[in-house]
């Protein structure tokens, strides 16, 4: 009775019932479409009625500016007509206006979008200069699909391409001193715009939630389908992600740190990307020997090091612990940089190194990761979405990128954007970052030790990017073996418990970056299940051993 308590209060009855039922009959979770999703959020009249009766401290006064013509403009006029908050105008004349919503060719507004802005800018103890939503696409057949789940506030994506989209609410001050879109439509208009007020506002990392630039997570407008403006290819200036010129030049020391028990031809593989695949040469190589057993690992050690004097054999003579021998790496590095990286990774792209450290220079900058691949081309890291499983997984795993062409979440495969965390597989910080935050938790001896990284750099402040550009294979945790032994198994789930434990508060706010629209259970990037994700999948874990 007491497991079934638990059950109902963090469930819900329908999800209790889900879950048992799913129990029962063994039936696994099937990804929810966007056709289902959008079924189930449908707000009702009643839900509209309970809206129109609500009266705001703040009433300010919305001038709507449209970029549209035609057909384009007879969608937009006819959803304002339906708008619950009643306190807009034409924007041609600024004057007296608070606030002004921009809206592109082929948008319609769902009737509730001035109120949900309105609502957020009473309820905003600070001042709100930019609004943004979540959208879909309708189709020639009325039909409303492809949706935009958008994360939040996200700068360095937004260099790139306009990810906010075609409808948004500005604050007219900071409107008129970004300079107005033109009057006659541009497809980079807002864009450049856009970017005109991210100069203006800068805000600073880690304030995705709270600063001056906000995101409604609600499906709050629609894009006729037949506008052809496709998610995809939208893509800004890239040159600020690296460069692919080589030569040592000035470039800094980067120490690559490399954790290692026997498999040398892991090993060899790895070392040979590093030294024909890639052009950042100004590196030192540090081999973090860990109890090997094997003759032709020390045979191959030997022979590197004749060949190669970047290279270096630091032994760690303890048991197997990540983070430990990491931090053991650290203290004995020259570099400026860290690039921690898996004996079982290969370079793809030459200038993927010199993409990290360039984004690792950055201000406001804790780390950088690669996109990381496995060997049929499909992706094995694009970042982690924290969360996701419970704790934490990576983005798009598993996945082939052809497959979301065209789809919202291609703008994160082929652009720079902030995450909460990257994989220690492949991971550039500077290193007086790294000795400043502690280095890596030693009580995460295998588990989520990179995770907890980023998160302690995000909460200083600092931005964690992923960079799709720098490209390495993975051929993911060939050395480690499985966690199926008694003892792996209480390791396990007692570092689970220490990083519930310690990241409570951030894994119940959920990933600012991965829309709460999504899953946590699925597909990554595939619409929640709102009756059997009524619970917080980390809860699971927040009592484990207890």
């Amino acid at each position: 009775m007491g497991k079934l308590r638990r059950y109902l209060e963090d469930y819900g009855l329908q999800g209790t019932v889900a879950t048992i039922k799913d129990r029962i009959f063994h039936t696994g979770q099937q990804e929810l479409s966007y056709e289902k999703w959008a079924d189930r959020s449908r707000l009702s009249s009643r839900d509209y009625a309970r809206m129109a009766k609500e009266v705001f401290a703040w009433q300010p006064v919305i001038g709507v500016l449209a970029h549209a013509e035609g057909t384009d403009r007879t969608a937009l006029l006819q959803s304002l007509s339906l708008q619950i908050y009643r306190f807009f105008r034409s924007g041609k004349e600024c004057r007296d206006l608070d606030y002004m919503l921009f809206a592109g060719p082929g948008c319609s507004l769902a009737p509730d979008l001035l109120y949900q802005c309105v609502k957020l800018l009473n309820e905003s103890l600070d001042e709100i200069d930019l609004i943004y939503f979540d959208s879909d696409r309708i189709g020639p057949d009325g039909r409303k699909m492809n949706p935009a789940f958008r994360p939040e506030y996200d700068p360095q994506l937004l260099s790139r391409v306009n990810y906010i989209g075609n409808v948004f609410l500005v604050r007219t001050k900071t409107a008129v001193e970004a300079g107005l879109p033109s009057p006659d439509w541009k497809e980079d208009e807002y864009h450049k715009f856009l970017k005109r007020i991210a100069l203006i506002e800068d805000v600073a990392p880690g304030h995705e939630r709270d600063g001056r630039i906000r995101h409604i997570p609600r499906i709050l407008y629609h894009e006729a389908d037949a506008a052809g403006r496709g998610f995809a290819g939208q893509e800004g200036d890239r040159s600020a992600d690296g460069s692919v010129s080589g030569g040592k030049g000035n470039d800094p020391l980067i120490s690559v740190l490399i954790p290692n028990r026997d498999h040398a031809d892991d090993l060899e593989r790895c070392i040979r990307s590093l030294q024909e695949k890639n052009n950042y040469r100004n590196l030192e190589i540090l081999i973090l020997e860990n109890g090997s057993t094997e003759e032709e690992t020390f045979r191959f050690y030997e022979a590197l090091q004749k060949t190669d004097p970047r290279v270096r054999i630091l032994t760690w003579d303890r048991g197997f612990n990540y983070s430990a021998i990491n931090n053991f790496g650290a203290a004995n590095a020259d570099g400026d940089y860290l690039l921690f990286l898996n004996n079982d990774t290969a370079v793809i792209r030459e200038d993927s190194l010199r993409i990290l450290q360039r984004l690792a220079s950055g201000s406001g900058v804790g780390a950088a990761g690669a996109m990381l691949l496995y060997g049929n081309g499909t992706v094995q890291h694009a970042g982690v979405i924290l969360g996701h499983g419970g704790i934490a997984a990576h983005a798009f795993q598993g996945e082939d990128p052809a497959v979301w062409e065209g789809l919202y979440p291609s703008l994160l495969l082929q652009n720079l954007h902030n995450v909460s965390a990257v994989t220690g597989a492949c991971l550039m910080m500077r290193r007086e970052l790294f000795l400043k935050a502690g280095g890596f938790d030693e009580e995460l001896a295998v588990t989520f030790n990179d995770v907890d990284l980023c998160l302690r750099l995000r909460r200083d402040g600092l931005r964690i990017l992923e960079a799709p550009d720098a490209r390495l294979f993975h051929y993911e945790s060939v050395s480690r073996g499985a966690e199926d032994s008694p003892e792996k198994l209480a390791r396990f789930h007692s570092e689970i418990r220490h990083f519930v434990k310690k990241w409570e508060k951030e894994l119940a706010a959920g990933d600012p970056f991965y829309n709460p629209n999504l899953t946590l259970t699925g597909r990554t990037f595939s619409c929640r299940d709102q009756v059997r994700e009524a619970r917080a999948p980390y809860l699971k874990y927040l009592h484990l051993g207890d």
